[in-house]
């Protein structure tokens, strides 16, 4: 009787401590996906392409990960004035140099530009979450020629997207297969005024035309430091 009174107990207690189990394990954890990023801060330079088309394009771009949020700040200055600027982050590992610009028409075009920065992997539009979406926006430089774009998003929700089924193979839109690895990626800014004298040579992707779809700014991400106060490498503090 002794002995089935402790089992018993045994029992209970084992079951109790399950229930606890179960309850941890239900609340929301830190993403353990492999194709996730690892956590950080990652800063381009923008430089310009096609300035003789553009003007001297200059900016930053700074991706910040931390657990379940992706944060990417872009600031442009002395784009194409009161203009849409489409702006992604491609997969390979360079911007294009005067060499790309290899039917030698005077101008680095969309695709001799994606021979260097690869497909787009995510468009830096106000949607994060999906790579493309029908009512998505991209941001519109001022008088200036100066804009600032700021979008959060759920890495989740952006996991799911990247890691889903390409719909589309003929797009230069792609899908992750490894690691989304920020760093090396090409930040690449987008769009002259239509009044700009583009070459009829100049090729363009994805139904875009000749003065939406050209290169007028890239640069490389590279994961930084940042202090335990928050502040980076360039003495910018983490909100």
């Amino acid at each position: 009787m002794k002995n089935a009174s402790t089992i018993l107990l045994a029992a209970t207690l084992l079951s109790i401590v399950s229930c606890g189990n179960d309850k941890k394990n239900s609340q929301p954890g830190p993403i353990r996906s492999p194709l996730l990023t690892e956590a950080g801060h990652y800063e381009a330079t923008l430089s310009p392409i096609n300035a003789h088309l553009a003007g001297d394009v200059a900016g930053t771009a700074l991706v910040k990960v931390k657990a379940d949020s992706l944060t990417v700040e872009v600031k442009v200055n002395g784009s194409p004035a009161q203009i849409v600027h489409a702006q992604n982050i491609h997969i390979a590992d360079s911007c294009p140099t005067l060499a790309s610009d290899e039917n030698k028409d005077g101008v680095i075009d969309a695709v001799e530009g994606q021979k260097s920065y690869g497909p787009v992997i995510i468009p830096l539009d106000n949607e994060l979450k999906t790579q493309v979406e029908a009512n998505a926006t991209f941001p519109k430089a001022d008088f200036s020629g100066n804009y600032f774009y700021r979008q959060n998003v759920s890495m989740r929700e952006m996991l799911k997207d990247l890691t889903a089924k390409d719909n589309n193979m003929k797009d230069n839109i792609v899908k992750m297969k490894s690691s989304l690895g920020l760093a090396g990626r090409q930040i690449v800014i987008y769009g002259v005024a239509e009044t700009a004298a583009v070459p009829e040579t100049a090729a363009t992707m994805n139904g875009q035309n000749k003065y939406s779809s050209l290169p007028i700014a890239c640069g490389s991400l590279i994961k930084i430091a940042v202090n335990e106060e928050g502040t980076n490498t360039n003495g910018g503090k983490d909100p």
